[in-house]
């Protein structure tokens, strides 16, 4: 089922030959957006026919304020009421819903929210808010995979369910020995040199025998995923183990995880279950490869944070032909790890802690990339925050969520969609 919106116009008397001509305008302008619009453009002039309007179940409550001298009509009806009220730019919309919030608030009665502009085009705040609806929609949709044991694997399930309820997906569990067994039987294996073009750009340096193999069988796994795995998926999500990979089969899935979000399937490491949400919701909010990554050391004096992991989507570097570089895993020092030299840019940060039940966001400017810094993981960016560091870093966990588009607002509603408390920073 599609997204359902309710949609009442409120109006006086004394407007109404007005407001009958933008409630037709925003009506059509809501039916454009391929909405589920329940109710009519034919403005309510009486609190008991708003009070009903509102009273129909949908995923958004809508009112239309379509004139002044309606702010009676609002305060008497919308009492506790979670809508939204769109107030447009002319015949006193804004003042009557300004007025109606007004006296709501004084009687502690005031659940709903006012948004402005021209009935001719969506509040940026409604199209946030639909779009994060959609996004948790295409979650609850998914097709989960977890590569990983048994134990993680109850606890990404248990997540879901947390935030989604009784509309979590249900995840499937498969071994790692089992994903490369399938593998290996069900997809040809490719050359070096067919490995090497998947990555366009990505060079080796100092490659060994080892390295070659790993990404062999890094650039099949990934194939045998896209194509076999979670071919026709409707938002195909899978996440894995990366430390039990490498223990068990001593391949890092990074090349794995960068060929999948290059090919538009949401790939998750270290089988986080907060970073599998955030990224299934960036990637989805945003229709680009989010990257994530780890907070692993910060410049107070610079508002810097140096964030690394090793691997990131290859099409978020800065230039062609060259995009970074592979090499082996950071900690384990096996294959395969990236070096994507991210590119320059304005970016959105996010953080989802479920045990504080809490969404911490901000907002930067990725400064510099590919640094080579030894000691940490191999892809590696210097980002400048817009806010203050230290208020970043007092709610701040480990695995940030970074995305060029800017969805911090449809972010911000996706939270508190969620039940999150939302930090905006």
């Amino acid at each position: 089922m599609g997204l359902s919106v309710s949609f009442v116009a409120v109006a006086s008397e004394l407007h109404l030959a007005r407001a009958r001509e933008v409630a037709e305008q925003a009506y059509s302008t809501l039916r454009a957006e391929g909405l589920n619009v329940i109710g009519s453009p034919e403005p309510v002039l009486k609190p008991e026919e708003l009070r009903k309007a509102v009273s129909v179940p949908a995923d958004i409550k809508l009112v239309f304020v379509a004139s002044g001298g309606t702010s009676r009509l609002m305060r008497e009806a919308l009492a506790g009421v979670e809508a939204i009220l769109w107030a447009h730019l002319s015949d006193n919309s804004l003042p009557s819903a300004l007025s109606a919030r007004e006296k709501l608030r004084a009687s502690g009665a005031w659940a709903s929210e006012i948004v402005f502009s021209r009935p001719d085009k969506l509040p940026d705040e409604l199209k946030a808010e639909i779009k994060a609806i959609r996004t948790i929609k295409a979650i609850s949709e998914a097709t989960v995979i977890a590569v990983c044991g048994e134990e993680k694997a109850l606890e990404i399930q248990g997540t879901l369910e947390e935030l989604l309820g009784a509309k979590a997906p249900g995840i499937k569990r498969i071994s790692v020995r089992a994903l490369l067994g399938q593998a290996e039987a069900r997809m040809e294996r490719p050359s070096l040199s067919e490995a090497i073009s998947m990555l366009k750009g990505i060079t080796g340096e100092e490659v060994t025998p080892e390295l070659e193999e790993g990404l062999i069988k890094s650039v099949q796994l990934a194939n045998f995923i896209s194509e076999k795995l979670l071919k026709g998926a409707r938002t195909p999500i899978i996440t894995f183990d990366c430390f039990d990979m490498i223990r068990e089969v001593g391949l890092a899935p990074c090349v794995v995880v960068g060929l999948l979000l290059e090919r538009g399937i949401v790939a998750v490491c270290e089988a986080d279950p907060s970073a599998l949400l955030l990224m299934a919701a960036c990637y989805l909010l945003s229709g680009s490869p989010p990257w994530m990554a780890n907070l692993a050391r910060f410049n107070l004096e610079a508002n810097t944070l140096l964030l690394a992991h090793c691997t990131a989507c290859p099409s978020l570097a800065a230039s062609w032909p060259y995009r970074g570089t592979f090499l082996p895993h950071f900690e384990s020092g096996r294959p395969v790890a990236l070096d994507i030299w991210l590119k320059r840019g304005s970016v959105v940060i996010a953080n989802l802690q479920v045990g504080r039940r809490k969404l911490v966001l901000a907002r930067g400017r990725v400064r510099d990339s590919g640094l080579g810094e030894e000691r940490l993981c191999r892809t590696q960016a210097l980002v400048e925050l817009d806010c203050d560091i230290k208020a970043f870093l007092a709610e701040a966990g480990n695995h940030q969520i970074l995305s060029y588009p800017d969805i911090y607002l449809e972010l911000c509603r996706l939270g508190r969609r969620l039940g999150l408390e939302v930090v905006a920073l």
